[in-house]
């Protein structure tokens, strides 16, 4: 596969269907450094599933080149795609290609890229390849709290679906409860809620036993799913500092 013509063929594709209205509207809302090309989600799969199939058709050992090169030009629309591409092939995906994902994640920078890098590719990953549970238990305690979010986010499919323990969930939640950060008190609180609505028992259980410890946007979250009676018992029993910083 020639890597450099099919980047050049994706860009000429969305940045004939792209408008530039759409373009600085994308960028503003992501707060990007990218370059946008305006292109709409439609066009953006049609390229995507065309390049995919390529790509099993010919040669797999062209994916990981071929998704770094759309990821290397910085534009958004490109870099989507290589996300996609890498979702459709996750199944062909192991432990040597860790280095590029990580790569990937420490350069999102955005809940955009990193979000669908870690549920829709290393998600699925998790139960059959070992060392992402490795990774996942090291980024959690990362300085970039990008990578401690993505840890979060990994888990949590196989989590909701009772393939992962709640356990490990909590394993790596915990030392997090106290951060400031609100991407990360999001992600909890987003884990918390997917959960809860398979195993709202699970849920209130860890809200209870960490009540002084959860930040008000995890614990309103996290209590989206469960029964009306949790949900009162757990808001009302809220820390008296959180409801008084909340007044």
């Amino acid at each position: 596969m020639n890597i450099a013509r099919e980047v050049r063929t994706a860009r000429t594709a969305l940045a004939a269907v792209g408008s530039a209205e759409r373009a600085r509207g994308e960028k503003r809302y992501l707060k990007s450094e990218l370059k946008f090309l305006g292109a709409p989600m439609p066009e953006i799969r049609r390229v995507t599933r065309e390049l995919a199939n390529r790509v099993k058709a010919e040669d797999d050992a062209s994916l990981r080149p071929l998704c770094s090169a759309l990821w290397d030009t910085g534009v958004h629309e490109l870099r989507a795609i290589a996300m996609l591409v890498l979702e459709r092939r996750a199944d062909v995906l192991g432990a040597r290609d860790l280095t590029l994902l990580e790569r990937l994640l420490r350069e999102s920078k955005s809940w955009a890229y990193l979000d669908w890098i870690s549920i829709k590719v290393l998600a699925p990953m998790l139960p059959r390849v070992p060392a992402v549970r490795r990774k996942v238990a090291r980024w959690s305690r990362d300085r970039d709290f990008w990578m401690r979010r993505a840890a979060v986010l990994i888990l949590l499919p196989g989590v909701k679906d009772g393939i992962v323990p709640f356990s490990a969930f909590e394993a790596i939640a915990v030392p997090m409860l106290g951060e400031r950060e609100f991407f990360i008190r999001k992600a909890l609180g987003w884990g918390l809620r997917e959960v809860g609505k398979r195993r709202p028992g699970d849920v209130a259980a860890f809200l209870r036993a960490h009540r002084g410890e959860v930040s008000g946007l995890t614990l309103r979250e996290g209590v989206k799913y469960l029964p009306a009676r949790d949900r009162r018992d757990l808001l009302g029993a809220a820390h008296p500092r959180r409801r008084a910083r909340r007044a």
